[in-house]
């Protein structure tokens, strides 16, 4: 599960994607670039464009777009304003992010980018990719127009799409308040902390940062214990790829090394300013691992090839699989809400049915469900689409049972229960071919749905709103009750606010609990037992972002709490790995 998805890019509401049978093959318009300009600002932070289209053939030599010259009529010119103001990265970091993509690595575009002044702030000329982007640090007015120049270096009878980003964070320095820059091990949680950290019944058993498990800015995490051994591993997501972790000793964590995003250049990882997103679930000790970067599809990853490791290494997919390209029929209506091309926001598996579900990708009638066949790990197969309530931003699927609320008519059957931006939607699976929506709510007060889980006796389903802290004004993290006994008629939500300002993100139900982590407030943990009242309670925290808990984008992104040695771990952001240590109390 990740945070929320990414705003609209113009250019892909003109893109038309033909799948053959042949191989899928991408038209592109015509024509030099359309439009030739854009502007991008705070309040509209992407634009993008349609590239010319060259003929077969066609050669040009590395220097020929060194300057910027919109006389030139072969390579091809965008200007770009960024409308922010110096200023504005004074408190800030990030900047623009300018990509350009095709369809075939066997063509090649190279990317320049100028300042006003006609001065070189960055190319990309790289080999053997189907991809190319330049970070300019903190854009502003001040050094703008951009004149963004893309040479078709060796094209045979190709275009390209092109698109900027404006990406901005809050200046927080290395993790956020005091947050060590070296790992640490066994502190106990004594008179309301752990080290730096505020806690109550949590201690913190390691930490390693980001700069000791391979650099980047951390997302979603998930868990793998290896079924020969019993070791215990960390799966975390990451600007530059996906880290192993073994924790069999979870005082000194120990990093494997990296497998690289799918699209990196020459197998280096490749960090992603604006496309922070990725996520991770297993299945049969597989790893599928998907992200919002343009053409990473899905990856696979055998995770018994991490038993008996010791060293850090650079490691390779296993399988792979593309939404656009593999899930041919998947394509049903391309959407204009999206802006990448084999892109996925999150990924669901129904470890007991063997299924997995590409959540947000740029197929099945706008993001619905893309379900893969991942019985067969290393072969991937497409199975259907969820499209009729369009975006789903976060799902859980469960095969049903005699026993479970609504199981006299829903045993057997598989359902998912979906985060779709304002509305938790029900939906039976079981027909990959001809899923059936059973009931769609929305609720007063929703912002963005974000994500959710079933409590262990799936009466209730547990929502997270990204955004009704701040767009709502809310005093306290509030999350949503829903009870789940009818499935075509799920009861209106009761809302429960629970203890700090800070914006919930990922949650995870276990026994009577509910592991929640909230941004700045870090991981926090709920006793449910009283949730058919419409109430839950805090029992114990362990706080990464030690500064506040404002409502901000900072802090504990996800968590994993299944480890059968009780230790929880959480992905700080800014922060890194922290494996964390209930006490029975809190843990129930």
């Amino acid at each position: 599960m990740s945070g929320k998805r990414l705003p609209n890019v113009p250019f892909l509401a003109t893109l038309v994607v033909l799948v053959l049978a042949g191989g899928g093959a991408l038209a592109i318009t015509a024509g030099a670039a359309d439009p030739n300009e854009g502007t991008i600002s705070l309040g509209s932070v992407d634009t993008g464009w349609n590239g010319k289209h060259y003929a077969a053939g066609v050669t040009v030599l590395g220097d020929a777009c060194a300057v910027p010259d919109p006389s030139d009529t072969l390579c091809d010119h965008y200007e770009l304003t960024v409308d922010v103001p110096k200023s504005h990265w004074e408190d800030n970091d990030g900047g623009v992010e300018v990509r350009i993509a095709w369809d075939s690595e066997e063509d090649d575009f190279d990317l320049a980018v100028f300042d006003a002044g006609g001065n070189l702030v960055d190319n990309a000329a790289n080999g053997g990719t189907s991809a190319e982007r330049v970070f300019i640090p903190e854009a502003n007015s001040e050094d703008g127009p951009y004149s963004i120049e893309v040479n078709p270096y060796t094209v045979t009878e190709s275009g390209y799409l092109g698109g900027a980003y404006l990406e901005t964070r809050a200046d927080v320095g290395p993790g956020g308040g005091e947050v060590p820059t070296e790992p640490l091990s066994g502190l106990s949680c004594s008179d309301g902390l752990a080290g730096p950290f505020p806690c109550d019944g949590i201690d913190l058993e390691g930490f390693l940062p980001t700069s000791a498990i391979g650099g980047g800015e951390l997302n979603d995490i998930w868990g793998w214990t290896d079924p020969e051994t019993g070791n215990e591993y960390a799966l975390i997501g990451k600007t530059t790829g996906t880290a192993f972790v073994d924790l069999t000793d979870p005082r000194a964590p120990r990093y494997l090394g990296d497998l690289p995003s799918h699209q990196s250049i020459a197998g280096q990882p490749v960090e992603t300013i604006f496309n922070v997103w990725s996520d991770i679930k297993v299945h049969d000790d597989h790893a599928f691992i998907v992200k919002e970067e343009p053409l990473h599809g899905m990856q696979v990853f055998d995770l018994t090839r991490l038993r008996g490791v010791t060293e850090e290494r650079t490691w390779s997919e296993d399988a792979h699989y593309s939404y656009v390209l593999d899930g041919t029929a998947s394509v049903l209506e391309v959407s204009d809400r999206l802006n990448t091309l084999d892109n996925a926001h999150n990924i669901a598996i129904n470890e007991e049915s063997g299924f997995a579900y590409a959540i947000g990708t740029s197929t099945c009638g706008g993001g619905g469900p893309h379900v893969i066949d991942i019985r067969e790990p290393k072969n991937p197969k497409f199975a259907g689409c969820v499209s009729e309530d369009g975006y789903t931003h976060d799902t859980q699927c469960v095969n049903y049972r005699e026993g479970d609320p609504d199981g006299d008519r829903f045993g057997g059957r598989e359902i998912c229960f979906s985060s779709n931006e304002d509305s938790l939607t029900i939906v039976d699976v079981t027909d990959k071919d001809a899923p059936v929506q059973l009931s769609r709510l929305e609720y007063e007060g929703s912002a963005y749905t974000h994500q959710g889980w079933l409590t262990p006796d799936r009466r209730h389903f547990l929502v997270g709103d990204e955004l009704d802290e701040t767009d709502n004004g809310l005093e306290r993290t509030r999350t949503y009750i829903f009870n789940v006994e009818r499935l075509d008629m799920p009861g209106d939500p009761v809302a429960y606010d629970g203890d700090t300002e800070a914006i919930d993100h990922n949650m995870y139900t276990k026994g009577s609990r509910v592991y929640q982590a909230n941004y700045r407030a870090g991981l926090r943990v709920l006793d449910t037992s009283d949730v058919d009242q419409g109430t839950m309670s805090e029992v114990g925290f362990f706080d990464v972002y030690p500064e506040d808990d404002l409502p901000e984008f900072n802090g504990a992104w996800s968590n994993y709490p299944y480890f059968a040695s009780g230790n929880v771990i959480v992905s700080g952001i800014e922060q890194g790995l922290f494996v964390l240590r209930p006490t029975a109390e809190v843990a129930g």
